[in-house]
């Protein structure tokens, strides 16, 4: 009787572990991710060359990505809706993983697994990757959304080793977790009900070592006592 009360307390808990996280519908409309690598400072539509992902985090947590114009090499102007990432030529190098995880971000999960909630985009430049439970969230709950992309000829675990060699993310937004599959929260596209924008994916610019700059500091004094003595 003990062993059966054990084991029904165990499939309990393991059907609770299932039901009890959120369901998200990580799918966006066309033309939500624009390619700025190829040429930088120009944005097309991206055509299955950018990969995704999705962070998420409670709604009180302070998007580390937000600052516009001092993030990442944000455009000296606003950009559209906050999203730092529209219109650059270039962004500074960093680690976004890192970033939003010390803010209290979490890179997005399936329940149960080790999958990443993300992929590559298709040709209409869109996210597809469709309905899910996303790990570590309650069902029928707001948190606050980060999609981060970046070229997909880096590879798909580029976002987490920091080796990509172009990155974008959207604006945050707050998207409220399904209970079912069937419920409307969790069958929302994040693009739909004006969360997630369109933004780009540029490329990581070139900072000059201190080494290098002090070479130059160093070549141009020369050049001038040369002019003098001439």
């Amino acid at each position: 009787m003990k062993k059966q009360l054990v084991i029904i307390a165990a499939l309990a808990t393991t059907a609770a572990s299932v039901f009890g996280q959120g369901w998200v519908t990580l799918s966006t409309s066309t033309h939500k991710f624009y390619n700025e690598f190829t040429t930088p400072g120009v944005g097309i539509y991206g055509n299955a060359n950018i990969d995704y992902a999705l962070f998420w985090a409670p709604t009180s947590a302070t998007d580390p990505l937000l600052a516009v114009g001092t993030e990442f090499g944000a455009a000296a102007s606003t950009p559209s809706k906050q999203v730092a990432t529209n219109a650059v030529a270039s962004i500074q190098g960093s680690s976004l993983d890192a970033t939003l995880t010390a803010a209290g971000f979490t890179l997005g999960l399936v329940n149960g697994s080790s999958t990443v909630a993300g992929g590559t985009i298709t040709a209409a430049a869109s996210a597809g990757f469709g309905q899910f439970q996303l790990g570590g969230t309650t069902a029928g709950s707001s948190y606050q959304f980060v999609v981060v992309a970046w070229d997909a000829a880096s590879g798909a675990a580029a976002i987490q080793n920091g080796s990509y060699a172009a990155i974008g993310w959207s604006n945050p937004f707050t998207y409220i977790t399904g209970a079912n599959a069937s419920d409307p929260n969790g069958t929302a596209a994040i693009t739909s009900a004006g969360m997630m924008n369109a933004f780009g994916v540029a490329p990581i610019a070139v900072v000059p070592e201190p080494a290098t700059l002090a070479l130059a500091g160093l070549s141009g004094a020369s050049l001038l006592l040369f002019r003098r003595r001439k």
